[in-house]
């Protein structure tokens, strides 16, 4: 499955009214840093994916831009509302429980991603797949078999 780009539309859909008028009435034009942070948490989403890629001798992902695997998008906007409330104090009133618990939940998909414990879609991963073979694996299958001993 392709991968899913984070965009400034999705976010917003993710945000109360109440919670963009707060938004708009501190910043007018917030978006420049609505567009850094998603690019960051995207970034970071990628890093964990690299992580868990190179545990199983595949090549990393590269120039994936705000790209990300389907199965993140959501924890991607959970974290992307945290930094934006960090950004942007009069938001902080929106963070309630459910939202914690959002948060700790796409912190710990994050952790499974780097862990390989979570789905990083690889045949979507394919399209940005790095082409200099830059993996750590030094030779043999990317997947060991331990199914027989030699």
């Amino acid at each position: 499955m392709p991968w899913v780009q984070l965009t400034s539309d999705g976010l917003r859909d993710r945000l109360a009214s109440d919670e963009f008028e707060a938004l708009l009435a501190e910043s007018p034009a917030p978006e420049s840093k609505i567009d850094e942070i998603l690019e960051q948490v995207a970034q970071e989403i990628v890093s964990r994916v690299n992580a868990g890629r190179r545990k199983r001798g595949l090549a990393a992902v590269i120039n994936t831009g705000r790209n990300v695997p389907p199965g993140s998008q959501r924890h991607g906007y959970a974290l992307a509302r945290r930094l934006l409330s960090e950004a942007f104090p009069s938001l902080a009133e929106f963070n309630g429980e459910d939202r914690k618990m959002a948060v700790e939940a796409a912190e710990t998909f994050m952790d499974d991603l780097a862990k390989n414990d979570a789905d990083s879609d690889d045949t979507g991963a394919a399209a940005f797949a790095s082409s200099s073979a830059s993996s750590f694996r030094y030779g043999g299958s990317a997947t060991m078999d331990f199914s027989y001993s030699p």
